[in-house]
């Protein structure tokens, strides 16, 4: 990192803050800059927020002080049960998110972005997902997923035009797979470690997994995701893309085992259902990430699941 490190600057425009990685980002900067500025698509007043604003009402803001920072979580909310019939629609409009926040950068001056990225960028069978190197651009995604993957590609792609064309900095973070508070409580939509968490505090019965068992994941707790994301906010003039990722992988039953055992519950595991083959083991390099963020440890696996299960166990009453 050869940017400069400052104090958390006076406003941050969050994109996105009514969503998953949004509200514990919020939650992550909250009373700590002067102004927290919430961008959702109904414009409803995020709690933690100072103000909130729809996204297509963005140039309406006041003016921003001159070291605002823009972070950009936002993009489509799929069902994962029409992730395959829906890339054509992710990818047109997780595009339309992208291009919208930059033409607000260029129009304020903020010369400072922090966005959402995936591992789906890598290449499909890259094992691991190296940070180290630019992607092959050449070497096509995973085949079940190339228009998410190219609304992640082409979004670190914008932010190198922007910072050629305008002195713009991002810091692009590739999420691999984050749970924790604040997803959703829909068991049907839900992805699959908060699926796994929502099933098993109000099913009874064995804890179904649905598709491979033995697949592999790299789980990372939001909360963590939302500190890398605040400490960035001190950080200037840095223009790269890193893994937000633990560096570790373990099975979908291992994550099982560990939701019940944070759960207090002793009930078997049963695999069910047939859904389409994915990638079995998705590995990411984490060194850069610890390299750069020493001071935000990111904590370990099952007390991310013992966080998650409280906080769920809350919000369903249960």
């Amino acid at each position: 990192m050869t940017g400069a490190v400052a104090a958390l600057p006076e406003a941050v425009v969050l994109l996105g803050a009514g969503g998953f990685i949004g509200r514990n980002i919020v939650d992550a900067l909250a009373g700590k800059v002067g102004r927290l500025i919430g961008v959702t698509a109904s414009g409803r007043l995020v709690p933690g927020c100072d103000l909130s604003v729809a996204g297509d009402r963005l140039r309406e803001l006041p003016l921003l002080p001159a070291d605002c920072v823009l972070i950009n979580v936002a993009a489509m909310r799929y069902d994962p049960r029409r992730f395959r019939e829906e890339q054509s629609l992710i990818l047109r409009r997780n595009l339309d998110i992208v291009t919208a926040a930059y033409a607000f950068c260029v129009e304020r001056g903020i010369r400072e972005v922090r966005q959402a990225s995936s591992s789906a960028v890598y290449a499909a069978g890259a094992d691991p997902q190296d940070d180290e190197h630019p992607i092959d651009l050449n070497a096509p995604p995973h085949a079940g997923e190339l228009g998410y993957a190219w609304s992640r590609r082409m979004a670190e792609i914008a932010a190198d035009i922007h910072r050629r064309l305008y002195g713009i900095h991002t810091q692009s973070f590739r999420l691999t797979n984050p749970f924790g508070a604040y997803d959703t409580l829909d068991v049907q939509s839900a992805h699959v470690a908060t699926a796994l968490v929502v099933r098993a505090l109000t099913e009874t019965g064995p804890l179904r997994l649905l598709g491979n068992p033995d697949a592999e994941r790299d789980f990372v707790h939001a909360g963590d995701v939302a500190r890398i994301f605040a400490e960035s906010c001190r950080q200037r003039e840095v223009h790269q893309a890193l893994n937000l990722a633990r560096g570790e992988t373990v099975s979908i039953r291992r994550f099982a085992e560990l939701v019940l055992s944070a759960a207090g519950l002793d009930q078997p595991i049963e695999v069910s259902g047939d859904l389409p083959p994915g990638v079995n083991i998705r590995r990411a390099t984490a060194r850069r990430l610890r390299e750069h963020f020493p001071a935000v440890p990111l904590r370990p696996l099952a007390e991310g699941v013992r966080d998650s299960v409280l906080w769920y166990r809350h919000a369903l009453g249960c």
